[in-house]
């Protein structure tokens, strides 16, 4: 998938020291701790497809994604610190559609924390606010977008 592989279990410490790194600016900006970092990623390994994004070796990015029979769920989008701006997100998200179109899906849904700068970016990318929802220390925002046809 777009250079992409799936992420087996073992590397589950890898995954969590990466996604520590990659939601930290987001927990400073929103003054909580971001939903991926609650996880149980033994779980996430088990139940969603992790796939990661590397370059010479390193982690650039991971994303998360939940199959649900509605739609195709984006759990957790993350690039590395230093790759913010670099168009990697962007690369991310397609191969997120990509793989909605592979398994026959219309749909892309996600969560945000309400505060998260990622929000304007989102909207951007064309998904839409479906519903808000109230959480103690935090607004979770429901959004969705319809998979682009190629």
């Amino acid at each position: 998938m777009m250079g992409l592989r799936r992420a087996s279990a073992a590397e589950r410490g890898r995954v969590e020291k990466f996604q520590r790194a990659a939601y930290a600016r987001t927990e400073a900006t929103v003054g909580a701790q971001a939903i991926p970092l609650e996880w149980d990623y033994g779980q996430i390994l088990e139940q969603c497809e992790v796939w990661l994004d590397e370059s010479g070796g390193a982690l650039r990015g991971v994303l998360i994604l939940r199959v649900l029979d509605e739609a195709l769920f984006l759990e957790s989008i993350a690039t590395a610190p230093d790759a913010a701006g670099s168009g990697r997100g962007r690369v991310l998200l397609e191969a997120t559609f990509q793989r909605a179109r592979k398994l026959g899906k219309t749909r892309v849904g996600l969560i945000a924390n309400g505060l998260n700068p990622a929000l304007s970016w989102y909207r951007r990318m064309g998904f839409l606010i479906d519903r808000e929802v109230e959480q103690p220390g935090r607004r979770v925002i429901h959004m969705s977008a319809d998979v682009p046809e190629v």
